[in-house]
């Protein structure tokens, strides 16, 4: 008989699984204009629950390197969006915020991720540097661009001519290079490409490149313009993903490992450092036996994104943390359970948690050599999505109401 504890915990994954697809299971009532009946929630409920756990972090997801991350681009950069299916039809241009619309039809049935953008405009090869739009609860939710993750052009001055061979060395690991010819190439530290499961450091960095998927297009496809083979997936990456559903290609939210943005300080005994440039080894400060101790970091990771959106928390010392949904808080709860009035921990109450997107190439997380696997962000305590299930913090918590 399964122990009581495993038990609990069992439930509690399963639990979450639910909330999650009752979520989405809403967002297609709501587009839908409550088609979706109960039959349908038991139906979405069932497969999640039967589905590995890849939503919640670092611990699971599928690889950049790998086979969906490996997923081309799409058609035509700036395409409007002109014609469309089934009554939906993306505007010529990015409409106001807040304006009336009128949603597309759901993901296909069985598919369960959630809308990143229902319309894109722009001819950038990057999804992050395109103007996205939401049809939520009947008005458009418009997402600019950064304009400063974006000022550089696709093919930076640091960018080989032509793409290089994978495993060329390089020199600077934060650049990425968005050729004509639809290959993507990025300079990483990490052999394979690649900070998952576990970041392989490589001195010095090496190029890996992607090229589109058989039948994808050589140029990323606009969210909303219309598509004629079912089923095609076209990347960029794991964290996008971009699919031809119902006659619509659909910008989709994928399942990659996510964590922190790049600048998450994090405390160590000599100040705190960005949460980028921590290496295996390096001293940070962990809860071990119920004490603060400095302990080294046992693993680290780092996972290349697409169109990525994260929870902006701003903290009552003031303190910012831009940090994925799925991301595990010291208690076992996920900072997408943070809302204004929560306490993050006994010293940090949240003021503000918003869903944004993000500004950066990559997310980080690491694994400090301690019983709970924790450690400190702009000083307030949070898991790690690294950490085994088995540690007491991933007991979750009750949730903020």
């Amino acid at each position: 008989m399964l122990s009581s504890v495993v038990g609990t915990r069992h439930l509690q994954h399963l639990l979450q699984q639910i909330r999650v697809a009752t979520t989405i299971l809403l967002e297609r009532t709501t587009r839908s204009g409550g088609a979706e009946s109960p039959k349908a929630l038991a139906t979405v409920v069932t497969a999640v629950v039967m589905m590995p756990m890849l939503w919640a972090g670092c611990g699971g997801g599928t690889s950049v390197s790998g086979a969906a991350g490996r997923g081309g681009t799409g058609a035509t950069a700036g395409s409007s969006g002109s014609g469309g299916v089934i009554g939906f039809t993306c505007e010529a241009s990015p409409p106001a915020n807040a304006t009336p619309c009128t949603a597309p039809p759901p993901p296909d049935a069985g598919y369960f991720s959630s809308s990143v953008a229902d319309c894109s405009w722009g001819d950038d090869p990057r999804p992050r540097c395109r103007t996205t739009a939401r049809c939520t609860a009947s008005t458009w939710e418009v997402m600019a661009p950064d304009a400063a993750a974006c000022s550089s052009p696709p093919l930076a001055a640091a960018c080989p001519t032509t793409p290089p061979a994978d495993t060329t060395v390089c020199a600077d690991s934060t650049v990425s290079c968005w050729y004509s010819s639809g290959t993507r190439c990025w300079c990483s530290g990490c052999q394979g490409g690649s900070g998952y499961p576990v970041c392989q450091i490589l001195d010095p960095p090496q190029w890996y490149c992607a090229t589109p998927a058989a039948g994808c297009p050589t140029v990323m496809p606009q969210a909303g313009t219309p598509c004629d083979t079912s089923g095609l997936s076209c990347g960029p990456d794991c964290d996008l993903q971009i699919s031809c559903q119902g006659g619509l290609w659909r910008w989709l939210q994928g399942s990659c490992p996510k964590c922190a943005a790049p600048n998450t300080p994090i405390a160590t005994p000599f100040g705190e450092r960005p949460i980028s440039s921590l290496r295996v080894g390096d001293l940070v400060y962990s809860v071990d036996a119920s004490a603060i101790v400095a302990v080294p970091i046992a693993r680290v990771a780092s996972t290349r994104v697409g169109t990525h959106r994260v929870m902006r928390v701003v903290l009552s010392t003031g303190a910012v943390l831009e940090i994925s949904p799925g991301h595990p808080t010291a208690d076992g709860r996920t900072f997408a359970d943070l809302s204004a009035g929560c306490a993050l921990d006994e010293q940090h109450q949240v003021l503000s948690s918003e869903f944004v997107l993000y500004r950066y190439d990559a997310t980080y997380d690491v694994l400090p050599t301690s019983s709970t696997g924790t450690y400190f962000a702009a000083g307030a305590l949070i898991g790690s999505t690294l950490a085994a299930p088995a540690f007491p913090h991933h007991q979750r918590a009750t949730a903020c109401e």
